[in-house]
Parts: structure tokens; sequence; C-alpha cells
């Protein structure tokens, strides 16, 4: 073989290599501390929720936990967020590989060997070597990396979506466990207040004014309001467990969690709030959904016309000791599949996407409506304990407790007044914890704080 026809190869086999290598882009597996830093620019009012620091501290046996602290150990040690963040990288990895060339196919001939006549042995044989591409066409391949593109958008708005899931799944988590909290502290208080009325109807017992009967009723009551207790400390133990395994831990490494639970002084208005409805990740994903079946529209049409592949190789005549080169073309004829079943499927895709996407719209209006009127009941609720029902069951009780020291009530008004008192208390710390994980799911249904809403 010539010198030159060798160089010639060479180069071809080089120029084709270098066609499939047109994209270098680095893919480095997600690191767990990088979750939930990752913004997309279609929903930039989503990243409002986040209000965790880029770093956290560990937070060690004992500690009293902080919001802020729960959300950042949720977004980096949350195992569901991981898994999405491993889709958005599974995506852009195809998205690199539909940016790639086709491999060239090497093929080798020897031909006129092992017949009769001139063509006995190998004397007369005729050796080829030809090296071949497939040619995608430029809209062809512009058309894959485009539908790669947005599959990746699609994993992003998945992660997105699993994102406000998990930190409005610790925003209620965590109020739950202030209200389990509180519970305990309420009930403590009860045991003490129960202690004390023991112990004086204890005492009037033995001087002989009041009946024994009124001792046992005290004694019976000491006990439930200590049964009461254990219960509230067992909620509050579950409620802490289930927190933590928001980060994957199964047993809490905290004792307590901070802050206290209150009610915004305004409440806008659901009109209102039905604008943001768009920037919930699992309405605003279906823009992206249908650009991204109209993109396979487009490339289902692009596989009408067929790619052609072209080729070249060299030639060795035995016989008569001689060299050459040989170019080719070879194009498929779309004469019996013109792909127009995948055409019309792709567009149907669109279609029914269209409707997806209205039906989520509907829906998520649907449960803002519910959250709403949930945040409303709480609302006044907690409005109506607080001007009235509160300090009337104080009242009440101070009043009974006075008399009773007095002679004018018997015990059972008394204990009938604070359990009055009591269960009012516990009902409005209820109020209050249902009206924030109310809000809590209306801030995930509307991707925004209602903080950053001023109502007209």
């Amino acid at each position: 073989m010539s010198k030159f026809i060798k160089t010639m190869l060479l180069i071809g086999t080089l120029v084709l290599a270098a066609g499939c290598a047109s994209e270098e882009t680095l893919i480095e597996p997600p690191s767990k501390s990088a979750l939930g830093e990752r913004a997309f620019k279609q929903s930039p009012a989503l990243n409002l929720n986040q209000t965790r620091p880029v770093d956290y501290e560990p937070v060690s046996t004992g500690d009293t936990l902080r919001y802020t602290e729960a959300l950042s150990l949720a977004l980096a040690r949350s195992p569901q967020l991981e898994g999405f963040a491993w889709q958005v990288r599974i995506q852009e990895a195809r998205r690199i590989q539909a940016s790639r060339l086709p491999n060239p196919v090497i093929a080798a001939d020897v031909e006129n060997i092992g017949g009769t006549g001139p063509f006995t042995g190998l004397g007369s044989r005729e050796t080829s070597v030809r090296l071949s591409q497939e040619v995608l066409l430029g809209a062809d391949r512009l058309k894959f990396k485009q539908v790669a593109g947005l599959e990746k958008q699609l994993a992003g708005w998945d992660y997105e979506s699993a994102r406000l899931d998990v930190l409005t799944g610790v925003t209620q988590a965590y109020i739950t466990v202030l209200e389990a909290q509180q519970q305990v502290q309420l009930q403590e208080e009860l045991v003490g207040i129960s202690q004390e009325l023991y112990q004086t109807v204890q005492s009037q017992v033995q001087a002989g004014k009041v009946s024994p009967l009124a001792e046992t009723r005290a004694r019976v009551q000491l006990s439930n309001t200590q049964i009461d207790l254990r219960r509230a400390r067992q909620n509050l133990s579950a409620q802490q467990g289930n927190l933590a395994a928001f980060w994957g831990e199964d047993q809490p490494r905290f004792t307590a969690v901070a802050g206290s639970l209150d009610m915004e002084e305004t409440l806008p208005e659901l009109a209102e709030l039905s604008a943001y409805i768009d920037r919930n990740p699992d309405v605003a994903r279906w823009m992206t959904e249908i650009a991204h079946r109209e993109s396979i529209v487009g490339l289902e049409k692009a596989r009408q016309i067929p790619n052609p592949s072209i080729g070249g190789g060299y030639l060795r005549f035995n016989d008569i000791d001689a060299e050459a080169l040989s170019v080719g073309i070879s194009i498929p004829l779309p004469v019996f599949n013109l792909n127009r079943g995948n055409i019309k499927a792709a567009r149907y895709q669109v279609r029914q996407a269209e409707i997806d996407q209205v039906a989520a719209q509907v829906e998520a209006n649907r449960a803002l409506q519910s959250a709403y009127r949930s945040v409303e009941a709480a609302r006044q609720e907690v409005i109506l304990s607080e001007a009235e029902v509160l300090p009337g069951a104080e009242t009440a009780l101070e009043a009974a407790q006075t008399g009773y020291r007095q002679g004018k009530f018997d015990y059972l008004e008394v204990l009938d007044a604070q359990r009055t008192l009591f269960s009012s208390r516990t009902r409005y710390i209820q109020a209050l914890a249902e009206y924030s994980r109310a809000v809590a799911e209306v801030e995930r249904l509307i991707g925004t704080p209602l903080s950053e809403i001023t109502s007209n």
C-alpha cells in the first residue's frame, strides 16, 4: 500500500473520530452538600421557600433544634432529594449522548479466491478495505439534542417539586413538634394544679369540712392528668422521630425545637393567592412538557428523511499488482415507511399534554381552595379563642377556686371549671398548629411564602 493511500485512510479515520467527540462535558456525581442549591430559571419565586443557610452545623444529641437547621438537614440528607438529583444527572448524560455521531463502520473483503480456472488459489485475489459513516442531517441532530435538553429540564422540575415537598413536610412536622411540646407543657401545668387541688381537698377532709368522697375524686383527677401527661410525652417523642426521619435518622438527636406557634395579622384574599398558582412546579412544568412533546413531533418529522451514509476505501488487485481508492454513498429510499404513525402519535401526545396541563391547573386551584378554607377556619377559631373563650374560661376558674376556698362552691364546680380552661387551651394550641400547617400547604401550592404577598 502506498504512503499516500495510507495517509488518506488515517486522516479519514481521525476526522470521523473527532466528529464523535464533538461535545465534552464532564459530569460529576452530585454531592450531598450540593442538594437543594440548584435554582431553575423558569421558577425563581420557588427559591423563596428555601430559607436555609448554605452551610449547616451538625445537630448533636441534646441540642435544641432550630427551624433553619431542620431545613438544612432535610435538604442536605434527604434520600428522596438525592434520588431526584441523580435523575437530573441521568438526563444530562443522555443529552450528551444525543449529541454524539454514530460510530463509523469499517469493512474488509477478499474476492476471487478458491475458484476455478484463473481464480484458483490466491493469485487473482482482490482485497478491499472500506470505511463508511452515517451522516446525520443537521436538523436531525439538533432535534435530538433539543429533545434531550427538554427532558433534562423536566427532570429539573421534578426535582424542584420534590424539594418543595420536603420543605413543606419538614415545616409541617416541625409545627407538629412545637404543638406537642406546648401540649406537654400544658399537661405539666395541669398536673401541678391538680396536685395543689388534691392537697387542698385532702386538708379539708382531714379538717372535716368536706366528705372523703371529694378526696377520692381529686385523687382520680390527679391520676388522670398524670396519665395524660405520659401520653403527651410519648406523642412528643413520636413527632420528634417523624421530623428526624426527613433527614434519614432513626432516632432524633435533639431534645426540643425552638420557636412558638403564631398567626399572621393579615391573610391575603383567595383570588390574590390564585394568581400565584403558576409558580407551583406541578403546574409550571407542563409548559416544558408541551415543548418537549412538540420537539418530539419535529424529531419524528425529521426521521421521514433517511440519513445517507458516505464512505471510501482501498482496493488491491493482486493479479495485476495495482492499487486504487473507492468512494461511495448509500441513501435509503423512503418508500414503505414514511414514519407517519409515529408523527401522528407524537401530535396526539401534544394534545394530551395540553389537556393534562388544564387538569393540573384545576387540581391545584381545588387544592388551594381547600387549604385556604382550612387556614380561614383555624384563623377564626384562634381569634375567637383569644378574644372570648380563654379569657372567659380563666375568669370562671378563678371564681370557682375563690368560691371553693370560701365554701360557696363544691369541688365538682372547681373541677368542671378547670377542665373547661385546659380543654380550651388545648384546642387553642391545636388551632394555631392547624393554621400554621395549612399556611405551609398554601405556600406549597402557590410556590411563594405568604409573607412575600401584600394584600391589597
